[in-house]
């Protein structure tokens, strides 16, 4: 039975994060073991107190938005922002690691170039941020009119019974992203000040002389933190991990330390495409940019591709 409590309280505190997390699973367990010799079994007195989410309401859970998700939508747009999103960084890396001269394979260059000769495919390719906002914003406007359409199913809330309550999963399938939200947050930081620095009168006085070469990496990375970003929300938004969400954000983790592994490595280590070192103050900036810029989104994208593996392998592998 102890199993089965330690079930209730993570499906329970899976609606709270930080230190609030832990303050109702000490408060919960104590109350309900005060409480369990008042009835015949623990299963019924679980039971009797209701749903995991009407009883994280009482705890002071308040979600952004009262309206509930229809869980197929859901899956389905997900995948939906997965798969266009993840065929747009592709080609979108293509592109860029041709113009770089850093693909590894023949084959795939010609791939490139067929695409670099149409007008559209050019702009496509040559602007990550506007096309992987709008793959956002479109796929946030077909999430709603879905749901509109197919409405979320409240009978496991209306019907809560045995049944239910020993369906919940175990607890660690509830995901807890206190350390993935100290490095979105370091993250997001990181790329504000390197915006701003590479939109200042400082950096206009060195693209003169290198101007091919900092547009290309600057746009070269931009796909690769606006799916980070991307994946970071579909992950706040999951109470648990799914077998096709941890797949999805694996892959798309896996390419993008693929890519700049390649980058890197054929590259020369970076020496042709990094500004000599010792001639000024600004060029040394442009070079630490860059180099943080390679290093911040490796070290995410590398922590989030152990995370999901240690999930898939401790949840899901028989």
């Amino acid at each position: 039975m102890n199993d089965l409590l330690e079930r209730y309280l993570g499906a329970v505190c899976s609606y709270f994060n930080g230190p609030k997390r832990h303050k109702v699973y000490r408060d919960l367990k104590r109350e309900i073991q005060s409480s369990v010799h008042q009835y015949d079994d623990l299963e019924a007195m679980l039971v009797s107190y209701g749903h995991p989410r009407c009883v994280a309401l009482s705890y002071g859970y308040r979600p952004l938005l009262n309206h509930t998700f229809n869980p197929k939508v859901v899956v389905f747009v997900e995948k939906l922002v997965f798969i266009v999103s993840g065929i747009y960084l592709f080609f979108s890396t293509l592109y860029y690691l041709q113009q770089f001269n850093c693909l590894p394979f023949q084959t795939t260059q010609h791939v490139v170039s067929s695409i670099y000769m149409s007008t559209f495919f050019t702009w496509l390719l040559s602007n990550p941020f506007v096309i992987m906002l709008s793959i956002s914003v479109i796929s946030c406007i077909i999430f709603f009119l879905l749901d509109r359409k197919y409405p979320a199913d409240l009978s496991p809330l209306e019907h809560w019974n045995i049944e239910t309550l020993n369906s919940l999963p175990h607890q660690s399938h509830y995901p807890y992203r206190i350390t993935e939200t100290v490095f979105m947050v370091i993250f997001t930081l990181y790329f504000f000040i390197y915006t701003l620095f590479f939109s200042s009168d400082t950096i206009l006085i060195i693209q003169h002389e290198s101007y091919q070469m900092i547009h290309l990496m600057t746009y070269f990375f931009q796909p690769f933190i606006m799916i980070i970003f991307v994946d970071y929300f579909i992950d706040m938004t999951k109470k648990r991990y799914t077998k096709r969400y941890l797949k999805y954000s694996s892959l798309i983790n896996l390419f993008t330390l693929s890519s700049l592994i390649i980058f890197i490595y054929n590259s020369d280590l970076l020496k042709d495409y990094l500004l000599p070192f010792g001639v000024s103050f600004e060029y040394t900036l442009v070079n630490i940019f860059i180099l943080g810029a390679i290093f911040m989104i490796s070290l995410i994208s590398l922590y989030k591709l152990m995370r999901n593996l240690k999930s898939y392998r401790s949840l899901f592998r028989k």
